[in-house]
């Protein structure tokens, strides 16, 4: 009897190709998604404040991870699952950038320590040095997906009362 070959899980495998930006954060591949591991972007609909003016920080956020994916093909070694039970993975362009560390160098993306404890030190290099969205103020991108906005950016909402 023939011995069966071993295959490697499906869900933690490597992955290589051209991606695209879905959120600065989330790379396509064909219609496979990964997300970042151990970097967590600003959504790309998201807000901050810098010198008292509003920014589209996650916009700048998604154009920083669309330029990084133009040097292909980009490799992602996949770590493990979210909650959404997608892939996360490390992600590096053909020039070896890691996209995750790219954006938490420039202030776009904070650390999540408990996946990645050496981007620790990167962000607080960002911190310290006021660095994208550490100049001014914003809300951590895992509350904000949770509806947590700044005052400047929460938004009433108007309902119209008919008067008889």
């Amino acid at each position: 009897m023939a011995a069966s070959s071993a295959h490697a899980d499906p869900d933690y495998e490597r992955l290589s190709g051209p991606a695209r930006a879905i959120d600065p954060d989330t790379l396509e591949f064909g219609f496979r998604r990964i997300d970042l591991w151990g970097a967590d972007a600003f959504e790309r609909f998201q807000k901050c404040l810098l010198n008292g003016e509003s920014t589209a920080c996650g916009a700048e956020a998604w154009q920083i991870t669309t330029n990084l994916l133009v040097a292909t093909p980009i490799t992602c070694v996949v770590r493990g699952k979210n909650r959404y039970h997608r892939n996360m993975a490390v992600c590096r362009n053909a020039n070896g950038v890691d996209i995750g560390q790219s954006l938490i160098t420039r202030g776009m993306a904070v650390a999540r320590t408990d996946e990645m404890p050496e981007y620790a030190a990167i962000e607080n290099r960002a911190r310290q040095s006021r660095i994208g969205a550490w100049a001014g103020q914003f809300v951590d991108p895992r509350e904000w997906r949770y509806g947590e906005r700044l005052p400047e950016h929460e938004t009433e909402v108007y309902r119209w009362q008919r008067d008889d």
